[in-house]
């Protein structure tokens, strides 16, 4: 089978839309953005001065309602939590600049966003990868049917399944009830609803099995360490990974509904103003196009 590798432009997303076997999405987007959020100030401020010369406007100065704008748009809003996760991060900083190093046993880390954020994504995202990607590989003994389904979870598959523990966080109060069957199989069908791959039903459900078990067991190795995986600490940051993740919002509304709507009307204002109402005027129009029965 051949050996993952992963391309920077993809943790970076560089690249929207970007369906990347190397990672399967499991570092798609996030991980750059992490990087960016413990970087220096005048780093992202240079960010923020490149994209707001990206964004498209008419001779009468308003922003063109297209793919590009409302590209730039998200990525302003990122930025934001980027900023967010340096600005609430309480560790000391040399230069401006944090060190990105967190360990699940740290009980510190857990008590700001950029410590929980960083933990979580590498518990039930990074460090699962190479498992299931083995397995995948052992599952059909094809190496391009498994470069395939790498890529189906790459697109969309990540994201969905992070909206859909935010969903079942949201409705639960006991800890307990993170591991029903009942919380798993959710979890499973989101995954698979939203898994592109040109494969049969059968491979298909057994992919999302392998992904889905690996996670679980993530999340079980979490509370075994102490991590908070109920409240409103863990949902915020599970919308951050989202929206980081997402390989294209415009393309999946449940990470819009769930993930950026909430995150723009958080009350420690994580995303400025004038982002968030560019954000609101670009994809109301967006949703609005798509059709009214499906908008969120």
């Amino acid at each position: 089978m051949a050996v993952n590798t992963h391309r920077a432009n993809c943790a970076k997303a560089q690249n929207p839309g970007c369906k990347c076997s190397g990672c399967g999405g499991s570092l798609h987007g996030w991980d750059g953005w992490a990087e960016l959020a413990v970087e220096r100030p005048a780093v992202r401020d240079e960010r923020r001065h490149a994209l707001n010369g990206d964004l498209q406007k008419d001779r009468a100065g308003e922003l063109r309602s297209n793919a590009k704008s409302r590209q730039v748009s998200l990525d302003l809003a990122r930025l934001g939590i980027a900023e967010h996760l340096w600005a609430t991060d309480p560790r000391p900083k040399t230069e401006g600049r944090l060190e990105r190093d967190f360990e699940v046993g740290d009980g510190t880390a857990v008590a700001f966003d950029n410590g929980r954020m960083n933990i979580l994504a590498d518990a039930i995202m990074v460090d699962p990868w190479d498992e299931i990607s083995r397995d995948i590989d052992n599952l059909v003994q094809n190496e391009p049917t498994a470069r395939e389904i790498k890529k189906g979870l790459a697109s969309h598959g990540w994201c969905s399944l992070l909206v859909a523990l935010i969903q079942l966080i949201e409705r639960i109060n006991k800890v307990v009830g993170l591991f029903t069957d009942a919380a798993k199989q959710a979890v499973k069908k989101a995954l698979s609803n939203h898994f592109t791959s040109r494969i049969s039903e059968l491979v298909k459900d057994a992919v999302v099995d392998i992904v889905v078990d690996k996670v679980w067991a993530a999340l079980t190795r979490l509370l075994e360490a102490h991590f908070p995986l109920l409240g409103a600490d863990t949902v915020r940051v599970l919308r951050m990974l989202a929206v980081f993740a997402c390989p294209s919002i415009e393309r999946h509304r449940d990470v819009y509904q769930h993930a950026v709507v909430p995150l723009m009307g958080d009350a420690q204002g994580i995303v400025a103003e004038d982002v968030k109402a560019q954000v609101t005027t670009l994809f109301t129009a967006w949703w609005h196009r798509k059709g009214p029965a499906t908008a969120p």
